[in-house]
């Protein structure tokens, strides 16, 4: 497939990233950096937000905490959460809005009783399997391997090319495992290094990893609060695999992609798998599944946009309830999206601009 935001997303090919110049460009640089030196922008760095200040029912501010002290910052127009799917609810029930019962837990007075805020976590459960491969094209710690990323370095600062320029995830495709589903539901990545514990463990040998992670899951999670403190991080519980339907539909995935794997021209590599096991067998696939999976870093849903009164944000993204505040980040998607999350992120945030310009402007 040589295009995955084209009319079919089916198959398997190069994915599309957002870089510049053989560069990460995150939406810092593509939207905030070109603004800078507006008169009616401030960037604010080594500040927490401890809540959004809500007078009669409108949100006014918000209070910020840095090295000085506290802060109360004043907006006219009104308040933009974007602090993702975990940050974003936390926020939220610091500032009072969120389960009754919970905000009560932690002595903290409740303007608006909203269930759903924290809950309806989804997101992206990966399994992965690891290869070895002596391939200076692929990366790893071996000496050798540490002069080929000096010299890559040094390309890389000169001319914006080379390996260095990688996003590692550089391929990988989707299928449709069930008949019936209405599109793709397990994606695969092929990852250039041997990625184990989320790259903290530091593999002298080269490889690669292949991946395979379920699109639209059936578990839910959830965020809560550990303390009424901003600083203390929230209590994230994803859930992954508790419904069996996922359990399934990712050992079918993984056993295709071992079926790849075994199958030339990938066979005919050589490549050495790090912890065989036997893939028909169910318990021992289960297992080694359970054991190894996790997130690959697309939390949705904690603040779920929706027509109904018990979610968060209606379909304009404002917070139901309360005048004067939005919500515009991933934890607003009803569903997981059958793909990555960043693009559909700076989506939603280009339609939350439009929408506050709306209001304001009404």
């Amino acid at each position: 497939n040589d295009d995955f935001n084209g009319p079919r997303q089916e198959g398997f090919g190069l994915y599309q990233v957002t870089q510049y110049k053989g560069e990460r460009w995150s939406a810092a640089r593509a939207f905030i950096d070109p603004v800078e030196s507006h008169q009616n922008f401030t960037r604010r760095t080594d500040a927490l937000v401890e809540k959004i200040v809500i007078e009669n029912g409108r949100a006014t501010g918000v209070v910020i905490r840095t090295a000085a002290g506290t802060e109360t910052i004043r907006g006219r127009g009104g308040v933009v959460l974007s602090a993702g799917a975990f940050g974003s609810p936390q926020i939220l029930m610091l500032s009072g809005i969120g389960p009754g019962d919970q905000l009560q837990r932690h002595n903290i007075a409740v303007t608006m009783d909203k269930q759903a805020v924290g809950a309806d976590l989804q997101d992206h459960c990966d399994y992965l399997v690891g290869y070895e491969l002596d391939d200076l094209s692929l990366f790893g710690g071996s000496v050798r391997g540490v002069f080929q990323l000096a010299k890559a370095f040094v390309e890389h600062r000169l001319k914006r090319t080379g390996m260095l320029t990688t996003n590692f995830a550089e391929s990988g495709g989707f299928v449709k495992i069930r008949p019936d589903a209405p599109a793709p539901d397990i994606q695969y990545h092929f990852i250039r290094a041997i990625i184990q514990n989320h790259g903290r463990d530091k593999l002298k040998v080269h490889g690669f990893s292949l991946h395979a992670c379920v699109l639209r899951p059936e578990s839910r999670g959830w965020v809560k609060l550990a303390s009424p403190d901003a600083a203390v991080a929230p209590l994230i519980n994803p859930n992954f695999l508790s419904d069996e339907r996922d359990l399934h539909l990712l050992r079918d995935g993984a056993r295709l992609m071992h079926r790849i794997a075994a199958t030339p021209p990938l066979s005919e590599l050589g490549a050495k798998e790090r912890n065989p096991i036997d893939f028909e067998n169910d318990a021992a696939l289960d297992a080694r599944i359970r054991e190894v999976s996790d997130t690959i870093y697309h939390p949705v849903g904690t603040c779920r946009m929706g027509g109904d009164g018990d979610s968060v944000v209606d379909p304009t993204l404002a917070v139901r309830g309360i005048k004067g505040l939005w919500v515009a980040d991933a934890s607003i998607m009803p569903r997981l999206v059958s793909g990555n999350t960043n693009a559909p992120s700076i989506m939603i945030g280009e339609r939350c601009a439009d929408f506050v310009k709306a209001a304001l402007a009404a």
